[in-house]
Formats: C-alpha cells, structure tokens, sequence
C-alpha cells in the first residue's frame, strides 16, 4: 500500500497538471491586465471565440477576458431597453474579450447564440470602446451564407452604428417586411439585427463600468504615449460665476510614467443640471498647461469654439481673456486637479 505522503505528492502532482493545462484558457477575473495581455498566436488562442479576436482587429498582438455574472437586474434593464419583445434568460456567467495593442485596448468581442429560421446561430460581434458596432462573425450555423452575410453590402452599412442606430434599422427592416412575403435574406437580417441591438444592450449593461474604463485607458495612450499607468478620480464641483452657482460632473484621468512622474492628465466636466450642456474635455499638459478643449457632441455656439480654442498653450489656473463661465470653470478645475491628484498619491 502506497504511503501517506507519497499519495499527497500524487495528489499535488495532478493538480499542478490541471492547473497548468487550464491556465491556457483560464479568464482573467480583473479588467483587462494590460501588463499581460495573451499572445498572438493559435497555440495560444483556446476557443473559436479567441481566434475571432485577432481576425477582428488584426492590429492587435493580445487579449483579455472579463467574466461577469448576469443576474435578475442586468436581465430586467436589458429588457427595458430593447424596442422589441424579448425573454432575457442568460443568466450566469458572460465572457468579453478585450484586444489590444502592447498596453493599449483597441475593440471588444461579444459572442451571442441566436434563434433563427435555420436553427441556433452564434454571432460574435466586434465592438467599439465607445460602443459601435464595427463587424460581425458567424462562428456556428448558416453554413455557406455565414461568411457572404459577414462580408455584404448590408454588413457594410451596419458597420459603425450605435444601438439607437442598430434599433433604427430594426424598425426599417421590420416595417419592409410587415408589408407582403419576405425573402429569407429579410428574415436573416432581422435576425442579425436584433442580435447586434442584444449585443450593445447586454455590453453596455454588464460591463458598462469596465468599458468605460478602457475608454479613457485607450484615449490615455493616444494622448500620452510614453504613459506606463493611469489614475481615475470622479467629483462634483460646485463653480461660482456671474450667473450664479453651478454644480458639475468631474472625472479626471491622471497619466503617469515608469518613475511615476506626472505626464499630464485629461478632465472631462459636465454640469449636472442642463441636459444638453456640453461635455468638455481638458488635455492638460505636466506643466498644467491646457493642449485643447474639446467639447463631446454637438456644439450650438461659434463663440464657444472660439473661447476653447483661446485656451490652449494657457494654465489652466490662469485662462485669461475668456468668457466668465468658462474661466470660473477652469480655474476651479485647475484647484481640483491638484487636490485629487494629492490625495491620490497619499492613499
């Protein structure tokens, strides 16, 4: 009979075995490790799924995965969103892959089974950071039509849609094929169409925080390339002028290098109370002078530009001959900046 210890070494021998044979396909539990992203290769890719990855966005040479659990609540605000009728039942765990380039994320991958007139059909759709869809795959079902439906003219034209856009089609489609006998193209890209709405819908739920995340990571890189990490930091701000008070949205994105030295950092600033008021966004260099203000969406006044583009080369402290808000706002950022960055680095 065996000893003790030599069935504990045993024991301990297979589960050094398992362990190593599953880390190949093993998720990662924490957003997105940039530091260590999977390699481009097919040896290193488990699943069709990862494969579509490197097919998605050629330019990537890694991946990641964020597994979450969808529950009751993810299932009912899915629901609510969709403009059609729809039992959400997939509860359990989800996988999104995510691609990048060296430390930088470039696009998302969400695979979907679907219901079709040709049977259960997995669609893995290519996601944008700031979620649009930009293409899509069938990874199982429809045979030869999988690849020319991928590749069409239609594929083409849903290729950069937001959900609002995708649900716009929808619609389209579906009053087309209220009106007499449909083709089975129709049916098929009523079924893909729902998909990609299920698709953005389930994204921007689930991981809606994450994604977020790796937004502003992405934007980080592009704005300070030799950047090693990056701090987020959220707050309101409440911002005095002649007007009167006025409270904002704060979030800023602090980018740092492999010494840990300040290479500058980006604000984005919203005000709570007006609905259409704009989001700025503040490129502030390490000398806390201002690169560029942007504003995200559509910008009804010339004179608003023209005060933004004032701005650049200034401190942020020190915005000079600008419209009184505006110079309020800068200022009072400015202060902020400083105090979040400070308190970050003493946590």
């Amino acid at each position: 009979m065996p000893s003790f210890p030599s069935i504990l070494r045993a024991c301990l021998l297979a589960v050094l075995a398992c362990a190593l044979g599953a880390s190949a396909c093993a998720a990662a539990p924490q957003l997105a490790d940039a530091s260590a992203p999977r390699p481009k290769s097919a040896a290193g890719a488990c699943s069709t799924l990862e494969l579509v990855v490197f097919r998605a966005y050629p330019e990537s040479d890694g991946y990641s995965s964020i597994v979450r659990d969808v529950g009751p609540s993810h299932r009912k605000a899915v629901e609510r969103r969709l403009p059609f009728k729809v039992h959400f039942n997939e509860l359990g765990q989800h996988n999104l892959l995510v691609a990048f380039r060296g430390r930088r994320p470039v696009g998302l991958v969400y695979q979907r089974t679907e219901e079709s007139d040709w049977g259960l059909v997995d669609i893995a759709w290519h996601v944008s950071l700031d979620l649009r869809v930009y293409g899509f795959e069938v990874t199982r079902g429809l045979g030869r039509d999988a690849k020319e439906i991928a590749d069409s003219v239609f594929a083409e034209k849903l290729a950069g849609s937001t959900f609002d856009e995708v649900c716009a089609r929808l619609a389209a489609q579906q009053e087309a094929m209220a009106k007499g006998p449909s083709a089975p193209s129709e049916h098929l890209a009523r079924t893909v169409l729902r998909s990609a709405a299920k698709a953005l819908a389930v994204t921007s739920t689930v991981w809606d925080r994450e994604i977020e995340k790796l937004h502003d990571q992405a934007e980080g890189f592009d704005l300070f390339p030799a950047a090693a990490r990056f701090a987020r930091r959220t707050s309101r701000l409440e911002v005095e002028d002649p007007a009167g008070k006025q409270e904002f949205d704060v979030k800023v994105m602090y980018a740092y290098d492999f010494g840990n030295t300040l290479l500058g950092y980006v604000i984005w600033s919203k005000p709570r109370e007006a609905a259409d008021g704009a989001l700025l966004r503040w490129v502030v260099d390490r000398d806390r002078r201002v690169v560029v203000v942007r504003p995200d969406g559509v910008v009804r006044e010339a004179a608003s530009v023209e005060d933004w583009s004032r701005l650049s080369g200034r401190l942020l402290a020190a915005p000079g001959d600008v419209e009184p808000g505006l110079a309020a706002l800068a200022q009072a950022l400015a202060a902020l900046a400083i105090r979040l960055e400070r308190r970050g680095r003493a946590l």
